[in-house]
């Protein structure tokens, strides 16, 4: 018989050990099993199959995820433990900024890292050992410092994919931190910047940290009491708040760095 695999699976005949060469036919038994193991070898296909229905094809022309790999913290990335590594969706984070502190008034907020995201399929271009930056966030004020800027956050990066970290809160104007653009992604989201001081009057609120892709930043001290802090980011990338009447201003999170690593 024909065999009818792979629309079906075939139902064939074994031989018992009484059988004689002609019941059931030996020729045709032969004949049946060479059908069903040729139509088994085109199904799976040869390697470097052009067939597009060949399994062989269907997995090595696309990408399957794997698996996912978080760095928090600067590390490095190295290739051969992933022998199987075919692509990289990389998404890299940058550092918040810090709050801004003020002697009477409201400090405004940090900007919040921006985010590159890129899918990278050129394997065999990347280091053996890659480097990972994850930024650190930039710092907010002790209490009483007076009239103060919050630092800078810091870029994170990784293989040529910069998220840029977001700048501290300004004091001129009570000025909110701006948001920087990163690079070298297929895509670059911006944080937010920080949100400006109310004012310079002790009625005035802290300004919110700007938030990041991956959640918001810290909220600005209150007005309802003097003084009080701004609080830290409450996300990877997310700015510090800014203080109300020389309170303490918040930390800017620090930045981070995921890779999903595709076979």
């Amino acid at each position: 018989m024909a065999t009818n695999f792979p629309a079906s699976l075939d139902t064939l005949t074994n031989p018992s050990a009484t059988d004689t060469l002609d019941s059931p036919p030996h020729d045709e038994q032969h004949a049946d099993a060479n059908d069903a193991i040729e139509a088994l070898q085109a199904k799976v296909g040869v390697d470097g199959s052009a067939v597009t229905t060949s399994i062989d094809y269907q997995l090595n022309t696309g990408y399957r995820y794997h698996s996912t790999v978080y760095f928090t913290s600067s590390g490095s990335f190295t290739k051969a433990s992933y022998p199987w590594l075919r692509a990289i969706k990389a998404s890299v984070v940058g550092a918040g900024g810090g709050g801004g502190t003020r002697t009477t008034g409201a400090g405004s907020g940090g900007a919040g890292g921006s985010t590159s995201i890129k899918f990278i399929t050129d394997i065999a271009g990347l280091s053996a050992s890659e480097t990972v930056t994850v930024g650190a966030g930039g710092s907010g004020n002790a209490a009483g410092t007076g009239n103060a800027v919050g630092a800078d956050g810091t870029d994170s990066s990784f293989a040529g994919v910069v998220g840029a970290g977001g700048n501290g809160a300004e004091v001129l104007g009570v000025s909110g931190g701006l948001a920087q653009s990163g690079s070298g992604g297929d895509i670059q989201i911006l944080g937010a910047d920080g949100h400006n001081g109310g004012g310079l009057t002790a009625d005035d609120a802290g300004g919110n940290g700007g938030s990041s892709h991956w959640g918001g930043g810290g909220r600005g001290g209150r007005a309802s009491a003097s003084p009080q802090d701004g609080l830290n980011a409450n996300s990877y990338g997310g700015g510090g708040g800014g203080c109300h009447d020389d309170g303490a201003s918040g930390d800017g999170g620090d930045g981070i760095v995921v890779l999903e690593l595709f076979a």
